[in-house]
């Protein structure tokens, strides 16, 4: 039975550092579009009109979002999938 336990808690972790990595992907993305909207000017942008900036301002706004959903998503895969690992390991102290 441990070594099932161990089997799964090592499947986890691998799946984990996989989403951490897509995550650490979508937070560079995220950063470097935050530098950019940092740079434009806070008055008289030049740019293809108003209508241009609202929607790259939305843009900006959409993928910071999805970052974060992206992050809390993780922690509840985490705590979710800790939970049954800790049920699991705990069964066995019952039954002696």
């Amino acid at each position: 039975m441990e070594q099932r336990v161990t089997t799964i808690i090592s499947h986890i972790a691998a799946s984990h550092h996989e989403m951490s990595r897509i995550l650490e992907a979508k937070r560079s993305i995220s950063t470097q579009m935050a530098g950019i909207a940092n740079d434009i000017p806070d008055s008289h942008p030049d740019f293809e009109g108003l209508s241009m900036l609202q929607e790259q301002a939305l843009q900006l706004t959409k993928n910071i979002t999805a970052y974060l959903n992206s992050l809390a998503n993780l922690e509840e895969a985490i705590a979710q999938q800790t939970e049954i690992v800790m049920k699991e390991m705990k069964e066995p102290e019952d039954e002696e």
